[in-house]
């Protein structure tokens, strides 16, 4: 039943419509849209090209911070673009957003946080410092964490930020009237409708857990990242931990250690038992350093990326620290 077609006209196909349904309803209300709002994609990396390239026009300007995902910086060298620089705290500038004078028709893509270091955006001030500029979201890294502002064009959520199926994004779009398929299509659908129905479902009821769940736990977790933050400070000199936590969302944590080379700090972790991940370079296929890190001017060599599950405990992150001192001081070993 689950695997029908929901399109078709058979009994078991319509069985699929109605489990397709509920679990867009349910999707919806948890991300505080509308029904009629989102679509569903396959493919989340595609999602960024839909959200900014279906309000996009020949004669719009795409604006953009230097800490946007490699996506949308792959979008803006094919439109005229005015990339937007960051403080240390990662936050984008807002003299120079408005030095950029955005007009009616320009696009403002607005990363309420940034997936590697966990640094959420003022939105509020940004967006007045937009005028009649159209506002599209990068939600894929903040997920229910954050809500949308009050003035949004566009928006896109990826499924994995709920603990949800990778493989699945939902696309909001609000301003119908300005967005326009940018794919070559026939008919009136908004998106290829490829998506699979067990993997919709299993978003949905990822999104349902996680939002019981956030109330209970995410202060428990902050508290946890907090401490962490400062041991490592107090415990390891000449490193950088990128954002501030007041500024950032509660379960990540970006950190660089000068002399010593991301790749061979994740492999010694990884030996203690606890899996990181590192930004020292954007795909194992890149050797560049993280844009995002360059961008905010902190270090880029040795970064790990910690992120902390639900679950985690102060013994946890203790024996984390005493694996990560050590892997450190190895790794400075002349």
């Amino acid at each position: 039943m689950g695997w029908s077609d929901p399109r078709k006209l058979s009994t078991e196909s319509a069985r699929a419509n109605l489990l397709r349904n509920e679990a867009l309803e349910s999707i919806a209300k948890r991300l505080n849209l509308h029904r009629n709002e989102i679509e569903i994609i396959g493919e989340p990396n595609l999602g960024h090209f839909l959200s900014i390239g279906g309000l996009l026009g020949q004669s719009n300007r795409l604006i953009y911070s230097a800490i946007d995902r490699s996506e949308i910086i792959a979008i803006s060298r094919t439109h005229e673009s005015v990339e937007l620089p960051v403080d240390l705290s990662g936050q984008i500038s807002l003299v120079k957003l408005r030095a950029s004078n955005p007009k009616v028709g320009d696009i403002f893509s607005l990363q309420l946080a940034n997936g590697e270091t966990g640094v959420s955006q003022n939105t509020g001030q940004l967006i007045e410092s937009c005028n009649g500029a159209l506002i599209a979201c990068d939600a894929t890294a903040s997920g229910a964490h954050l809500q949308l502002p009050e003035r949004w064009d566009t928006a896109l959520f990826d499924a994995r930020s709920w603990h949800g199926p990778s493989g699945l994004a939902i696309l909001a779009i609000r301003n119908s009237k300005s967005w326009k398929n940018p794919l070559p299509h026939i008919g009136a659908t908004r998106t290829p409708n490829s998506v699979s129905l067990p993997l919709t479902i299993a978003a949905a009821v990822a999104l349902d857990a996680w939002c019981e769940e956030q109330n209970l736990v995410w202060e428990k977790v902050r508290e946890l990242n907090e401490h962490l933050r400062n041991e490592i400070k107090k415990a390891i000199p000449d490193c950088d931990i990128a954002g501030q936590l007041d500024e950032s969302l509660p379960h990540l944590i970006s950190a660089s250690f000068l002399y010593c080379e991301g790749e061979e700090l994740l492999r010694l972790l990884d030996a203690a038992g606890f899996s990181v991940d590192s930004g020292s370079a954007c795909t194992a296929d890149d050797l560049q350093p993280s844009h995002v890190l360059s961008a905010m001017g902190v270090l880029t060599q040795g970064n790990v990326r910690i992120t902390l599950p639900s679950d985690i405990t102060r013994q946890i992150i203790d024996e984390f620290l005493e694996a990560l001192v050590r892997a450190v001081t190895s790794l400075r070993k002349p």
